[in-house]
């Protein structure tokens, strides 16, 4: 007969091999995040903000729309415990927003105006950097125990093993597209000049120096002109 913490423990290995059920980071971050309701006693919502480039914040999943809006709030102001998570700590606890109107004063504001009072922010890492933050927030006032916290890194671990596998993807992916085209441009310098392949790579690199242009870009750009002057 099981109690109720292995019960949740088998529900968290459960989560884990439903994984490879999913098709996208963000089914499976939204999978994450359901299990992260379903298993932790305080959590009655969350979701995962990413850190893209140049410091933008978007919502990348979430559970309700609550947290949307939350998350929102964050973005433009640059300010909360999940955007204080992504840039300066590994977990940020929060009791009672009520506590905190002087130190985020729109967030604070505007999650107490959603009935939602306490909140657990876990750092997301995605090839050493920081890439976001897990979120679980709480209608009640200092809801997250001690086995809600270790859950919750649980499923943190989870979702930043999730995020490095889509970014790895998305890394092969262009990988190679950039060889497809380069191979695509090394053959029309090829056909044009009767030269051989080395010596059709090594224009293509002299261009891009010569022009501080990245390589696949000055391959694209050879590509678009040839291809241009054939249709035109």
């Amino acid at each position: 007969m099981f109690n109720e913490q292995d019960q949740r423990l088998r529900d968290f290995l459960a989560t884990g091999r439903r994984f490879a059920a999913t098709s996208s980071v963000e089914e499976t971050l939204q999978l994450i995040l359901t299990s992260a309701v379903d298993t932790s006693p305080a959590t009655d919502l969350a979701g995962v903000l990413l850190l893209e480039g140049r410091g933008k914040i978007t919502s990348l999943a979430t559970t309700d729309g609550v947290v949307n809006q939350l998350d929102q709030v964050q973005a433009r102001h640059n300010e909360g415990p999940c955007v204080e998570s992504i840039y300066d700590q590994e977990l940020v606890v929060v009791d009672d927003f009520a506590e905190h109107l002087e130190r985020w004063p729109r967030f604070a504001r505007a999650a107490l105006d959603h009935d939602v009072h306490s909140s657990l922010s876990f750092q997301l890492f995605s090839e050493g950097k920081r890439a976001g933050s897990l979120n679980l927030f709480s209608h009640r006032v200092r809801a997250f125990g001690e086995e809600d916290r270790v859950l919750g890194a649980l499923f943190a671990n989870q979702a930043g093993l999730a995020l490095r596998g889509a970014q790895r993807v998305a890394q092969l992916d262009q990988a190679v597209a950039s060889r497809g085209v380069i191979g695509t441009a090394k053959g029309i310098l090829m056909e044009r000049f009767g030269i051989g392949d080395d010596e059709a790579f090594q224009r293509l690199v002299r261009s891009s120096q010569d022009t501080n242009i990245k390589l696949v870009d000055v391959a694209q750009w050879l590509i678009d002109e040839t291809t241009g002057r054939q249709t035109g």
